[in-house]
């Protein structure tokens, strides 16, 4: 690894340097030397002179490199042209041949366990193992979490004694306390979760302890962190340097994904969530931040194919995805099973009702095949039952390619799981022709009227409670006049005792009564 000037500082530690220099983790070196006569300025090299020998060189032509000057009496500080260290040695007991060999010898022990980690990688050993390794260069512990902060890895030492409850729970139960610490790393950087630099965390109130955070990040995407807890001894520059460069190591297999601990795309929490898995209310929050969202924003979501004839004709399914990307800029969308999509909308960017509409209309008869088919599932407002909105929608495209739809548009064929909830209902009942007992007797009532009469009794009661005791929807589905339906609704009341209009003054469940007319009709 790259030598650094705060590696020079902190272990040089017993003698008392002084630091001329801001603290950076680029401040990188490769190579030191004695400062002589024939000295000529570059970039990376750390120069190493006694006092008396800076008397004798135009130091002040030095424009690249960084210094390391021991001597009793130091130059000022003001006339150096570069970052230095000074190491007082009043006694004149210090040679510049022996802080040489002494750093040299340092970045062996460094070249070596860079080495030791490479080696590990390269062999495909465990991240446990890795880490192992990784661990021996830092004199107090790590910890590492994945993206969804539910994976943990913990190497180096911790004393027996030691308690933190931002560690110790971790350790104890393999679950990063997440809602403990993600308020303190949140406070401790305006973005904390999508830096690429090593940074403390300071002092916690509750805890007493200070941490050392590296985010994973690669193109972008956050593959979780490791981080340091100073239960041994206090955090230096140096840590910082080596967590750098330990976090650059890990970077840089990350596309191997050898490590699926670290593997973004089975640890983000909406994948998680998709899988069934339970996901943190904090991650949750933070991942949906990233999109602009909100966990208790209303949303539904769209799972949508290309039909078979489009394909055919218009090429493979990936077309299919970027023509909705580009229609609906501001939702989210995901690749599922079946060279299917999901998309995930929010209601207030994309109301649901007005797709509805939209869809709905009449299509030109341009004899065109079908584009896509969609089916969409109910809103929701909570983002912790997403899988179960995709099951919805899955279930209404599944209605769907069995035949029955919800309205055409735009070459889109699409179901509402709102129009379908019942079909769902009687699929998880493993409802039958024979499901006599679930029926109203004032239902079987009206549809004996209707066998005899053709009177419409019971598609009347079923298209006024699915449109919401919507009068006018009511109509319009039947294709009659309100004052048609009103006589109907009143007929119904007195030959069966339901007051559609005031089920309460008849007791009418109108969730049964529902339930019966779609059993009735099947």
């Amino acid at each position: 690894m790259r030598f650094n000037l705060d590696l020079v500082y902190d272990v040089l530690a017993d003698l008392s340097p002084v630091a001329l220099f801001e603290h950076s983790t680029h401040l990188d070196l490769d190579r030191i030397e004695l400062l002589e006569n024939t000295s000529k300025p570059r970039a990376g090299s750390l120069f190493i002179a006694e006092a008396e020998t800076l008397e004798r060189i135009d130091i002040d032509a030095f424009d690249e490199g960084a210094l390391l000057i021991l001597g009793p009496d130091l130059p000022d500080a003001d006339a150096l042209p570069l970052p230095a260290v000074l190491v007082p040695d009043p006694s004149r007991t210090l040679q510049a041949s022996a802080l040489l060999a002494r750093l040299l010898e340092f970045r062996m022990r460094l070249d070596s366990w860079s080495e030791s980690l490479l080696e590990a990688m390269a062999r495909d050993a465990s991240l446990q193992e890795v880490m192992d390794v990784a661990a021996t260069a830092f004199r107090n512990p790590l910890m590492v979490s994945d993206s969804a902060l539910y994976y943990v890895l913990c190497a180096g030492h911790l004393p027996d004694d030691f308690h933190d409850e931002l560690w110790t729970t971790a350790i104890e139960t393999g679950v990063c306390p997440t809602e403990l610490y993600f308020d303190l790393w949140m406070s401790s950087s305006e973005n904390a979760f999508r830096c690429d630099r090593a940074y403390f965390v300071k002092s916690a109130s509750r805890t007493g302890h200070s941490y050392l955070v590296r985010n994973l990040l690669h193109n972008g995407a956050y593959h979780g962190c490791f981080e340091l807890v100073d239960a041994n001894a206090a955090f230096t520059q140096s840590d910082l340097v080596l967590a750098d460069h330990l976090g650059r190591l890990l970077v840089l297999i990350l596309p191997r994904q050898i490590y699926p601990q670290l593997d973004k795309s089975s640890k983000n929490p909406i994948d998680e969530l998709l899988a069934g898995n339970a996901v943190r209310g904090r991650v949750l929050a933070y991942e949906l931040s990233k999109l602009g969202w909100s966990l208790d924003d209303p949303y539904y979501v769209c799972r949508f194919s290309g039909s078979a004839q489009s394909e055919h004709w218009e090429g493979p399914h990936r077309q299919t995805l970027r023509r909705i990307e580009r229609r609906y800029p501001r939702a989210r969308f995901l690749e599922a099973e079946d060279d299917a999509y999901l998309m995930v909308a929010r209601e207030k960017d994309y109301p649901l009702d007005e797709i509805r509409e939209r869809l709905e209309e009449p299509a030109a008869d341009d004899e065109l095949p079908v584009r896509f088919l969609a089916g969409f599932s109910s809103v929701f407002s909570d983002f912790h039952f997403l899988r179960t909105a995709a099951q919805q929608a899955g279930f209404a495209l599944k209605h769907l390619e069995n035949g029955s739809s919800s309205g055409r548009k735009l070459r889109t064929i699409a179901r509402f799981y709102d129009d379908c909830w019942f079909d769902d209902l009687s699929d998880r009942l493993n409802l039958t022709g024979e499901a006599r007992w679930l029926l109203d007797d004032r239902v079987v009532r009206l549809a004996r009227i209707d066998a005899r009469e053709d009177t419409r009794y019971v598609e009347t009661v079923r298209a006024y409670l699915e449109s919401g005791c919507s009068a006018t929807h009511a109509a319009e589905t039947l294709f009659i006049h309100r004052n048609t339906l009103s006589y109907r609704l009143k007929r119904i009341r007195a030959l069966s005792g339901m007051d559609l209009e005031d089920p309460s003054a008849a007791s009418a469940d109108l969730l049964r009564i529902l339930l019966s007319c779609r059993i009735v009709s099947q």
